[in-house]
């Protein structure tokens, strides 16, 4: 089962490129709304296969950090970054692709700083494994008044994020699951 899964590591890598406390405040007016733009965004960008969109969606503090391991500028990572998800997701059909809003877990951080966890789903075929359903979170965090999404199914992902925003590093994330499907 672990081989059928690995060409679908990539993707999953690709697209990250998201357990409410009690007491935490629900987002104003104005945050789930620029949340649910973000998030339609993101969603269009992605049916769309503009991966220059979704990668905008990166965390800066993420994409700073990253270009600075890798030896790069930003924008040059971030071309490398958009040329990844090409390359991964030319490989599967991106058949369904989904972020609850409905189901959206609002918390905030002991700074009183918002955030939420949106429950995502990702459906795709591929030749080598056939159809394959991902099940994950996306976090969702404010830096700087915008919005960003990081997929916190992936140890790496997360360690990056404790880093750069350790103000996350007592958040709990789900592992996420993915399985074969008919």
């Amino acid at each position: 089962m672990r081989a059928l899964l690995k060409p679908f590591l990539p993707v999953l890598a690709a697209l990250s490129i998201l357990a409410a406390p009690a007491g935490a405040r629900p987002l104003s007016g104005e945050e789930k709304e620029k949340l649910q733009q973000t998030v339609a965004a993101f969603d269009k960008a992605m049916r769309d296969e503009d991966y220059d969109k979704v990668a905008n969606t990166i965390p800066p503090r993420v994409m700073a950090f990253i270009a600075k391991q890798a030896g790069l500028e930003v924008e040059a990572l971030r071309t490398v970054v958009v040329q990844q998800m090409e390359a991964a997701l030319a490989a599967v059909e991106l058949e369904e692709f989904g972020m609850d809003m409905d189901a959206l877990k609002q918390a905030e951080l002991a700074d009183g700083e918002p955030y939420a966890l949106i429950p995502t789903e990702t459906v795709m075929n591929s030749e080598a494994t056939g159809r394959m359903r991902a099940k994950s979170e996306t976090l969702a965090l404010l830096d700087e008044g915008q919005w960003y999404l990081v997929r916190v199914n992936d140890l790496q992902q997360v360690a990056i994020l404790r880093q750069v925003y350790p103000e996350f590093a007592a958040v709990e994330f789900s592992g996420g699951t993915m399985e074969a499907i008919e």
